[in-house]
């Protein structure tokens, strides 16, 4: 195991979306559009947009969410900043098909997806949760790779694939207890940089 250890401490750490939204920090809104472009991408992905036009929706969500950040606040009934995110993604996206949907056709507009985007919000915002979850163990399975070398990776992914402890150890050609020591090992792992980016991306921010 290579011997870089993750540095951030919780209970200390000063949220990127606190230092975003409060502090106004140019360097913190770089990196949330780091982390959050990819996601953004992605979702408008599975709704059909593509091309030039992808570009341009990305532009206009991230606008959205540049006005929109400063003044953002947890409500008391607990919602997360990853609902207001759902929220404001399903808005633009619903604009943006509204507005072009007499445009000629190099523009193909699937109106199933725009009928969903209207008029089945929690429906919508169940599959964005979902895709966000998803892509928060991608991150962090993403710098696991870079901590962790030899089998201890290849263990985990294994793993996760629904693989026994007989099939890796066999695939791998190590010990059934060496399996269980590197799994166990790289789950704890897994789940603190979950825990990181968790407290990283979705709090706290002042006034929550």
């Amino acid at each position: 195991m290579k011997t870089q250890l993750f540095t951030d401490h919780l209970p200390t750490r000063v949220s990127l979306l606190q230092r975003a939204s409060v502090e106004q920090q140019a360097d913190a809104w770089d990196e949330l559009l780091k982390y959050y472009e990819p996601f953004v991408k992605k979702v408008l992905l599975r709704w059909g947009v593509s091309g030039s036009d992808l570009d341009d929706l990305k532009q206009q969500v991230f606008m959205r969410l540049w006005k929109g950040l400063s003044n953002y606040k947890r409500l008391e009934n607990g919602s997360r900043f990853r609902n207001w995110l759902s929220t404001l993604i399903r808005r633009t996206a619903i604009t943006w098909y509204h507005s072009n949907k007499h445009k000629n056709n190099e523009i193909e507009l699937d109106n199933t997806i725009f009928e969903e985007l209207r008029t089945s919000q929690p429906e919508v915002d169940k599959r964005i949760e979902k895709e966000w979850q998803q892509y928060i163990v991608d991150l962090a399975l993403n710098e696991l790779k870079q901590v962790f070398s030899g089998h201890a990776f290849e263990v985990l992914a294994l793993s996760l694939q629904g693989k026994s402890g007989d099939e890796i150890a066999d695939k791998l050609n190590i010990r059934k207890e060496s399996v269980y020591v590197l799994r166990n090992r790289v789950k704890v792992r897994l789940r603190d940089e979950i825990k990181r980016l968790r407290f990283t991306l979705e709090g706290n921010v002042k006034g929550d």
